[in-house]
């Protein structure tokens, strides 16, 4: 090598940090990080999946049936979603950049594109191998079929980021076209007949033991077809939404890095658009009937967010009826019914937010801040009531389970959900003294503890399921969460402002 040369090469390192050295370092981090966190979360999830629990769960003769509605589900959602948040998405000023030029849309924001069906794909291709190989664990399928769902799966993933795509470029259409596959979904897991017809039903077929590989080239067929078109759709993509879209990721991120989850999901929020002419405050004899009216009124001005809730807490009430089922996992199912029924309680409960917002302040209403919160409070308990007693009774006699546990543990559920909104309402911004680093022989647990903070009425919601469903086995544990989910409100409403 000349001196010059070297002179060159040298220059090019002093100007570019990321030498052989430093990408050593970093394949030495993402090892480590890989041996003291990926690895034994990997190892517990593996031993959830094979345990007895997990095997009887993926082994129920429901279990076609099931894969099919998470696969049309999936897809669903996928469209629901790249109506607000999209594949193809990069910072506000590369998207206005790219956007206003003339390159066509399929070269520029492929990158983004690709990187989110990458990391869709991995995953759905990680849940099929495991659930596939938990059952080749016990012999209950064979290597052939293990590689066929695995594939599936990789190809399911596909799909859904193509379904993502769409539903960025379809907005209007997102809706209704996700609708149709839920419904289509639901049929085809109900008809079981009708399975070789559908897209999802190929997956159901190709559940392993289930038995017939050959929709492999048939769903196969599909992606590639899908795959070729979305160039097409990446061309069609509008400055106005792409643009729109970059600025409030970029506003959501900001707000998440900060810890205020609530506030970054708000800017998800659809505006009221349906019954705008409609009069919701409505003087009554009763003070507790015009907030009741006035709640109902304002939910049902943002029609998809209120369906989308009333589904969320049926779903939350088919698992925890399922949980009492002999056989299948009932902590597992708990803990997601009440992560489920909180996520449901979301679109009702905007009243009860603003009575929250508010009450620092001085009355507005002539009444004091308890009873405000409490009439807010009185349309989100209806609905929860209702909607989960109804459907724990179907899913019961359906199933042919008793529905008298499932009904109490679901109403208890409701209850100790609706607190913990509350409580998540009047929880405030990040406490300064938990940006201090709390030292311990593992390290520093500050960001845990500020994690645990933000995310608590989630996890207090997941462990009021556990409770609920657990409630005659173990009546400590519920004592316990309605204990904490209560303390902790009582300090914060003392506290609020």
């Amino acid at each position: 090598m000349s001196i010059r040369s070297r002179a060159a090469s040298g220059v090019w390192r002093a100007r570019n940090p990321r030498t052989v050295g430093d990408r050593g370092y970093l394949a030495y981090m993402v090892l480590m990080v890989t041996l003291v966190a990926v690895a034994p979360v990997a190892r517990a999830v593996w031993l959830s999946a094979t345990s007895v629990e997990g095997l009887a769960l993926f082994m129920s003769p429901a279990a076609p049936g099931v894969t099919v509605l998470v696969v049309a589900g999936l897809w669903s959602g996928a469209l629901v979603l790249g109506r607000d948040r999209g594949p193809a998405l990069l910072p506000p000023f590369l998207t206005h950049a790219l956007a206003a030029s003339d390159l066509p849309r399929s070269d520029t924001f492929r990158g983004p594109v690709l990187r989110a069906g990458a990391l869709v794909t991995v995953l759905i291709t990680i849940v099929a191998g495991l659930v596939a190989g938990s059952l080749m664990s016990q012999g209950l399928a064979d290597l052939f079929s293990v590689v066929t769902f695995t594939l599936v799966g990789a190809m399911v993933g596909v799909i859904t980021t193509v379904a993502w795509l769409a539903g960025q470029v379809f907005p209007r259409a997102a809706a209704p076209g996700a609708l149709g596959v839920i419904v289509l979904g639901t049929i085809t897991a109900l008809v079981p007949v009708i399975q070789p017809f559908t897209p999802w039903g190929w997956v159901g077929i190709a559940y392993p033991g289930n038995g017939s590989p050959h929709i492999l080239a048939e769903l196969l067929a599909v992606t590639v077809a899908l795959v070729a078109a979305a160039p097409v759709l990446m061309n069609r993509l509008g400055h106005a939404e792409l643009a729109t879209q970059a600025a409030r990721w970029d506003s959501a991120t900001v707000y998440a890095a900060g810890m205020d989850f609530s506030t970054a999901a708000a800017l998800y929020q659809g505006r009221p658009h349906r019954g705008r002419g409609i009069r919701a405050v409505r003087p009554m004899r009763r003070l507790s009937g015009t907030f009741f009216i006035r709640d109902a009124i304002g939910a049902v001005r943002t029609p998809g967010r209120l369906i989308v809730g009333v589904l969320a807490l049926t779903a939350g009430a088919v698992l925890i009826a399922f949980a009492f089922a002999p056989g299948n996992p009932g902590w597992l199912l708990a803990a997601a019914a009440g992560l489920v029924v909180f996520a449901g309680l979301g679109p009702v409960t905007d009243g009860l937010r603003y009575a929250a917002s508010v009450a620092s302040d001085f009355p507005l209403y002539g009444i004091s801040d308890e009873h405000l919160l409490a009439n807010h409070l009185l349309f989100p308990l209806s609905v929860v009531v209702i909607v989960l007693v109804v459907a724990v009774v179907v899913c019961a006699v359906i199933a042919g389970i008793g529905a008298a546990a499932p009904i109490l543990s679901s109403l208890i559920l409701g209850m100790l959900a609706l607190v913990a909104r509350v409580c998540n309402a009047l929880k405030g911004p990040l406490p300064p003294v938990l940006l201090a680093p709390i030292p311990t022989p593992m390290g520093d647990v500050g960001a845990a503890i500020r994690m645990a903070w933000a995310l608590d009425a989630l996890l207090l919601s997941a462990l009021a399921g556990t409770s609920a469903a657990f409630v005659f086995q173990a009546p400590v544990l519920l004592i316990g969460v309605t204990a904490t989910l209560i303390g902790v409100s009582i300090n914060r409403w003392r506290h609020r402002g």
